[in-house]
């Protein structure tokens, strides 16, 4: 085992680890320096009023020291984007600091009050301008008109007081001339200058910074302390020194949150312009105007009181106070001018977004309602869609009457040939067409729906299964009458699926059901209608089954190859063989071709299955071709011949295989170029065409029980004519055949041997039709007489014996 003994920091470490100490020590410097500030300002200004005049004058040197120092760490730790106001607080808080010495000094080398004018004094009033520029920038260049009013308003209201309170009362009891007068009189009209300034920083912009509030109490504090030292000054002696306690504290508070004010975090953030927003309710609202409106009568009224008491009243005691008011309530009446244009202003705004705002709403309903119709309809014939139909029927069975309900789903024959022949446009054209002529014959109150492609639906609410019948009717004579579509005149049929629906059957239910009776009117023969029984939904789950088991058959290899010999009559031996699909499920008896074939073709599984059926009829041809040269013949399904890969698909098959090209016969029906378009069946035989070019031979099968015309099969690239059993006339033993049976079949093997086709007779079950077809100069027949279907293994032999009949 091996013992780890935890270590202290690595000497490359302890850097680091000293530089992030540093950085969390100056981050903290950072967010208190200002409390630590006002901690040891506020034991300052608790103190400092009850010290003796000597230690409260060094108390203030100190302070005033202690303040620009702060302010000076404030602005080095903060760095603000805009340093000039507090640069130049830091002037205004040194000069003020200065005069406080000087005056200091010189009191204390002369023993007495020094007067007005003085060094001290001007030391003093340069500190004004400093100050009134630090607060004029603090506030930046976006001053609102309302917030400058707004200081003017406070501005003159504190004038109203300070004339009244302090400088009236100095004027009388202080007598000064000349420039002395004005020197002591500045120091009044800078506090109104300094007041007005810190009104504007307050009441410009959103929510002023906790720095900015910080500077507006020491302009409170400072104007507070030279109001309160301007009334001691004005009733004491000449040559005394005022000492007040408050004027005291006022001074050495004004000093504190200067460097307060300064060390705030918030000095970085800049002030931006707009509406006041002040959690502390700073504004003024209409109670504070009517307050402040009030204010100046109600004190030249107690001033000019007083006066006349005493008997000293004199013009400037009423005039000044009187003029001020005037002042004031002229701002007040611009304010009120400012609140009603604002007021006037929102309130169009208001109206103006109200109006936006209804016709937003107006425009949205009128868009959900469009959104909501293009949702539920149609968009080429503006008839409800497949959603609106399923919501309808689904009320309709939700009803407690319980009553029958009319469902037919219909289908246009022949539409698709439309669309392929004369182009997509004139298809649709065609759809608004037939859904006009449809919507003629459906009542009001019941429901005409186009679900896609050339599929209608129809719901008959609260009806009776003959009404249904009626209007099924209906609609497959209106479909049948011919339409005349951008300058063509065409012909359709319709087949219709019909449906009585009643409770508790759901939706699903009802449409799936439908939809089988629209198949089963298909697979009659179409341009029909065709009823919903149960039967056909339990042909449904047979044929549901059946796919499932034929899915299963492909993975499983169930599937087998049965070989039917074609015999050559003139040599009997064996001339080629046709490959015939068997299905044998587990557990389950051998399943009839014809019951699992077409299944195939419906469900689409017909492609693979039946290339499947070519890659091993090829694969186990080739060892007799080799061998006997015998062919093999391969039915192939209309859809596998629909199929643009179907070409690609016999020359994969016939090259991984090694089968030559010539010893491959395609078998197809006349059905599976009938059942498609024109432009399907030109396709298909472009495909055929190319195919028999590589050597493969092609041949009709069940010929006669198809389209059967002359015209057409001349059109065909095929090899081989297979007549179908029903042309084989049927041995009466004894009786032989008559003259009649034998006159088609006779045409069919003449009609093959004009076109140089050769013909194969199909079904040849006894020895007379085998000599009735050699009389009759059939080269090839095919039958149970000769050979039965059998699986390869036993195919080998017969194909030898085959041989050696021949030689």
């Amino acid at each position: 085992m091996v013992s780890t003994i935890a270590a202290g920091p690595s000497p490359a470490a302890s850097p680091a680890i000293a530089v992030s100490s540093r950085l969390r020590r100056l981050r903290r410097l950072r967010r208190y320096a200002w409390r630590y500030v006002s901690g040891l300002g506020a034991a300052t200004v608790v103190v400092g009023p009850f010290l003796p005049w000597a230690a409260t004058q060094a108390l203030y040197g100190l302070a005033g020291l202690a303040s620009v120092a702060a302010a000076v760490v404030g602005i080095r730790l903060h760095r603000p984007a805009s340093a000039r106001p507090w640069w130049l607080l830091v002037g205004a808080v040194s000069m003020a600091t200065l005069g406080n010495v000087y005056w200091s000094v010189e009191f204390h080398l002369t023993g007495q009050r020094i007067p007005f004018g003085s060094l001290g004094d001007w030391i003093y009033l340069s500190a004004y301008p400093l100050l009134v520029a630090s607060l004029w920038t603090m506030a930046g260049r976006g001053a609102r008109r309302t917030g400058l009013v707004d200081s003017a308003i406070v501005t003159s209201g504190l004038a109203v007081l300070m004339w009244t309170l302090v400088i009236d009362g100095f004027l009388d009891g202080y007598p000064l001339a000349g420039a002395r007068l004005a020197i002591a009189m500045a120091f009044p009209v800078f506090d109104l200058v300094v007041v007005a300034v810190a009104a504007r920083l307050l009441f410009t912009g959103n929510t002023p910074p906790m720095a900015h509030l910080l500077a507006a109490v020491m302009v409170a504090a400072l104007i507070t302390a030279d109001m309160v030292h301007f009334a001691d000054t004005a009733g004491s002696v000449v040559g005394e020194v005022a000492h007040n306690p408050v004027s005291t504290a006022g001074w050495l508070l004004g000093l504190v949150f200067a460097g307060a004010a300064s060390t705030h975090p918030s000095i970085s953030r800049p002030t931006e312009a707009g509406p006041l927003r002040l959690r502390l309710g700073l504004g003024l609202q209409p109670g504070v105007q009517i307050v402040l409106a009030l204010l100046g009568p109600a004190v030249t009224a107690v001033s000019l009181l007083d006066e006349l008491t005493v008997g000293e009243a004199e013009s400037a005691d009423v005039l000044v106070p009187l003029v001020t008011t005037a002042v004031m309530s002229m701002l007040l009446v611009v304010r009120q001018q400012q609140f009603a244009r604002t007021a006037t202003a929102r309130a169009a705004d208001l109206a103006a977004q109200a109006s936006t705002l209804t016709r937003a709403l107006e425009e949205q309903r009128a868009l959900q309602e469009r959104l909501s119709h293009q949702t539920l309809h149609d968009p080429l014939t503006d008839l409800a869609n497949r959603l609106l139909l399923q919501e309808r029927l689904g009320h309709a069975l939700s009803r407690r009457a319980g009553g029958a309900h009319g469902l037919l789903l219909l289908d246009l024959d022949g539409f698709k040939d439309v669309n392929d022949t004369l182009g997509h446009p004139v298809g649709d054209e065609l759809l608004i067409a037939v859904a006009m002529r449809l919507g003629a014959l459906v009542p009001d109150g019941d429901t005409l729906a186009r679900l896609g492609g050339d599929e209608f639906a129809i719901l008959l609410e609260e009806t009776d299964p003959e009404r249904t019948v009626t209007v099924a009717t209906a609609v497959l004579e209106a479909i049948r009458q011919p339409f005349t579509v951008a300058g063509v005149e065409l012909s359709l049929t319709t087949s219709i699926g019909l449906h009585t629906v009643r409770s508790p059957a759901t939706v699903a239910e009802a449409l799936r059901d439908v939809d089988l009776a629209l198949y089963a009117a298909k697979s009659a023969g179409k341009n029909q209608v065709a009823v919903f029984t149960e039967w056909l939904r339990s042909e449904r789950q047979d044929y549901a089954q059946t796919v499932a088991g034929l899915r299963r058959a492909l993975k499983d290899d169930e599937f087998e190859l049965h070989y039917q010999p074609l015999v050559d009559l003139a040599t009997g031996g064996v001339r080629g063989v046709e490959a015939l699909l068997r299905w044998s499920p587990p557990g389950q008896g051998p399943v009839p071709p014809s019951a699992f074939i077409p299944v195939a073709e419906q469900s689409g599984l017909i492609g693979v299955i039946g290339d499947w059926v070519l890659r091993r009829a090829c694969t186990e041809a080739r060892a007799w071709y080799e061998r006997y040269g015998t062919t093999v013949s391969v039915n192939v399904a209309g859809p596998q011949l629909r199929d643009p890969g179907f070409p690609d698909t016999v020359r994969r098959v016939l090259r991984d295989t090694g089968l030559p090209p010539q010893a491959l016969t395609l078998e197809i029906t006349e059905t599976d170029l009938v059942a498609t378009t024109m432009a399907e069946a030109d396709e298909v035989i472009a495909r055929l065409v190319g195919i028999r070019e590589w050597g493969v031979r092609v041949a009709i099968d069940d010929f006669g029980t198809g389209y059967s015309s002359l015209s057409y099969l001349r059109q065909l690239p095929v090899d081989i004519l297979k007549i179908d059993r029903a042309f084989i006339p049927q041995d009466r033993g004894d009786a032989g055949f008559r003259p009649d049976d034998l006159t088609l079949t006779r045409a069919i093997v003449d009609l093959g041997a004009s076109l140089r086709l050769t013909t194969v007779a199909e079904g040849v079950e006894t020895a007379a039709q085998a000599d009735m077809l050699r009389e009759l100069n059939c080269p090839v027949v095919q039958g149970y007489h000769f050979y039965r279907p059998m699986p390869a293994r036993d195919l080998a032999g017969v194909l030898a014996g085959s041989v050696a009949v021949a030689a």
